[in-house]
C-alpha cells in the first residue's frame, strides 16, 4: 500500500497547497477571510457545506456505530436532513440577508446587546473544542490502524496540513478545497462499496452473515427512542450550528444558499448510504474488532485493494481536515472578531484583525491536542456531545429570533445560559434527571426560556437589518 498511498496522498496534497495559495492571494480583510468576501456560488457552497458537516463523526463514528449497531442507525439521517430543511426555510435566507460576519455579531444586532454577543462567542469556543478532540482522535486512530505509526503523528498531519491552509486562505480557500475533499469522499467511498460486496459475495449474502453474527444488525439494535436522539441532536444542531450558519452568509445571496442546501444534500445522500454498507460489510468481515471505531480503518488497511485503500484513507483525512478548518475559522472568528476586535480592540484595523484572526487559529488548533492524547470515548459519542451543546444553545435564539419579532436581550441570555446549562448537566448526571435525554432537556429548556421571557418582559426588539432589508 505504500506506493500509491505516496501517489494518492502527493496528489492530494499538492491541489491542497494550490487551492491555499488562489485562497491566499484572495485574502485581504477579515471578511475575506470570516466569509470569503460573500463570493461563494451554489456548487462550492453546497460541497462546503456537506464537507463541515461530513466529519470525523461520519469516516470513524458513524461507521463505528454501524458496525456496532447495524442498519437502524440509517435512520439518524433524516433527523440530520430536516436540519437542513428547517435551515433552508427558516435560517439560511434570512440570516443571508441581514449582512453580518458572525453568528455573535448577529446576537449582538439582533437582541441589543453587548453581553449576548461575547456569551454566544466563548459557548462556540466551547462547543467547537470539544468537537475538535473528536476529530483530532479521528487521524490518531487511523494513523495508528493503517500504518502502525503512533497515534499522535495522526493528530500532527491534520493539525500541521489544516493549520498552514486555514492561515493561509481563510474561508476563500477552505471553501474550494472543501469541493476536492467532497469530491474525494465519494470517490473513495463509492470505490470502496463494490469491493466489500464482491467480498461478501452480495447484499443477501451480507444480510445472512449479519443475521447469523446477531439479529439485531439487521432489525432493530437501537430503539425509537435512542434514535430518535441522535436524529434530534444533528438535526437540531444542524438548523443553528455556526459552523454552516458562516457558510450560509459567505454565499453570494439567499437564493444561493438554498440551491447549496440542496447540492449538500446530493453529497450527504451518497455518503450515508456508502457509510452505512462499509460499516456493516466489516462487521460480516471482522466481526469482533476491539472497539468499533476501528473499522474504516481496518478495512483501508486489510481488505480493501492498494488504490481503493489510498483513496478512502485520504477521504477519511479529508473529511476531518473539512471539518477542522470551518471549526478554526468560525472559532478564530469568535475570539478575533467578537471579543478581541469588539471587546479589547474596538478600533483595531482590518489589518490587524486579520493577523487577530490567524492567531486565534493557531491558538484554537493547539488548544485540544492534550485531550486528544488521552483515552475518551467513541468519536461519535464526542461529535453528539457537542451537536446537544451547540443545540441547545442556538437553536432558540438563532431560529427563534431570525423568524420572531418577540424577545430581547433577556430572552436570549436566559435561553442560551438555561439550554446550555441543562445540556451539560443532563450529559453528566447518571442517572439522567426524568429520564430525559440531554437534547430535549436542553434544547427544551432554552425554547421554553426563550418564549415565557420574551412574552414577560417588555424590552424592545432590536432590528436587524440586513442588505435586503429589515427582518
Amino acid at each position: 500500500m505504500t506506493t500509491p498511498l505516496a501517489i494518492v496522498v502527493t496528489a492530494y496534497f499538492a491541489a491542497v497547497i494550490a487551492l491555499a495559495i488562489v485562497g491566499y492571494r484572495r485574502t485581504r480583510t477579515s471578511a475575506d477571510f470570516i466569509v470569503a468576501g460573500r463570493s461563494l456560488g451554489a456548487l462550492v457552497g453546497g460541497a462546503t457545506l456537506a464537507a463541515t458537516q461530513i466529519s470525523a463523526g461520519t469516516f470513524v463514528g458513524t461507521v463505528g456505530l454501524h458496525y456496532m449497531a447495524g442498519v437502524c442507525f440509517i435512520w439518524v439521517w433524516p433527523g440530520a436532513w430536516l436540519g437542513w430543511l428547517v435551515s433552508a426555510v427558516f435560517v439560511a435566507p434570512r440570516l443571508r440577508a441581514a449582512g453580518v460576519l458572525t453568528i455573535p455579531e448577529y446576537c449582538e444586532r439582533r437582541f441589543g446587546s453587548r453581553a449576548v454577543r461575547a456569551l454566544a462567542a466563548l459557548l462556540i469556543v466551547l462547543a467547537y473544542t470539544i468537537f475538535l478532540v473528536a476529530q483530532y482522535k479521528a487521524s490518531g486512530i487511523i494513523v495508528s490502524t493503517v500504518l502502525g505509526w503512533p497515534a499522535w503523528t495522526g493528530i500532527a498531519l491534520v493539525l500541521v496540513s489544516t493549520i498552514v491552509y486555514s492561515l493561509a486562505g481563510g474561508l476563500h480557500g477552505g471553501a474550494r478545497i472543501d469541493l476536492l475533499q467532497s469530491l474525494v469522499m465519494v470517490v473513495g467511498l463509492v470505490a470502496a462499496v463494490p469491493y466489500l460486496l464482491g467480498h461478501l459475495g452480495g447484499v443477501e449474502a451480507l444480510g445472512r452473515a449479519l443475521a447469523q453474527i446477531d439479529p439485531r444488525l439487521t432489525g432493530w439494535f437501537y430503539g425509537w427512542r435512542e434514535l430518535l436522539a441522535f436524529g434530534a441532536a444533528f438535526g437540531l444542531s444542524l438548523a443553528a450550528t455556526p459552523l454552516e450558519a458562516t457558510r450560509f452568509m459567505a454565499m453570494r445571496d439567499a437564493a444561493t444558499a438554498r440551491y447549496a442546501i440542496g447540492v449538500a444534500y446530493i453529497f450527504q445522500a451518497i455518503i450515508g448510504c456508502a457509510i452505512m454498507i462499509v460499516g456493516l460489510s466489516m462487521r460480516a468481515l471482522f466481526p469482533s474488532l476491539p472497539s468499533p471505531d476501528l473499522a474504516s480503518s481496518v478495512m483501508a488497511a486489510h481488505v480493501l485493494s492498494p488504490i481503493a485503500g489510498s483513496l478512502l484513507l485520504v477521504a477519511a483525512f479529508s473529511a476531518i481536515m473539512s471539518t477542522v478548518n470551518a471549526i478554526l475559522l468560525v472559532g478564530a472568528a469568535s475570539v478575533a472578531h467578537d471579543l478581541y476586535g469588539r471587546f479589547l480592540k474596538p478600533d483595531s484595523g482590518e489589518r490587524e484583525r486579520l493577523v487577530a484572526n490567524r492567531i486565534a487559529v493557531l491558538a484554537l488548533a493547539l488548544a485540544p491536542v492534550w485531550f486528544a492524547i488521552r483515552e475518551v470515548t467513541l468519536v461519535q459519542f464526542i461529535v453528539l456531545t457537542q451537536a446537544n451543546l451547540i443545540a441547545s444553545a442556538f437553536f432558540a435564539p438563532l431560529v427563534l429570533g431570525l423568524n420572531w419579532r418577540r424577545g430581547g436581550r433577556m430572552a436570549a441570555l436566559a435561553s442560551m445560559l438555561g439550554g446550555s446549562t441543562a445540556c451539560i448537566i443532563w450529559t453528566l448526571a447518571r442517572p439522567r434527571p426524568l429520564g430525559i435525554d440531554p437534547i430535549f432537556a436542553g434544547v427544551g429548556i432554552s425554547l421554553v426560556a426563550f418564549v415565557l421571557v420574551a412574552a414577560f418582559t417588555q424590552q424592545r426588539n432590536t432590528e436587524l437589518t440586513g442588505n435586503t432589508g429589515t427582518i
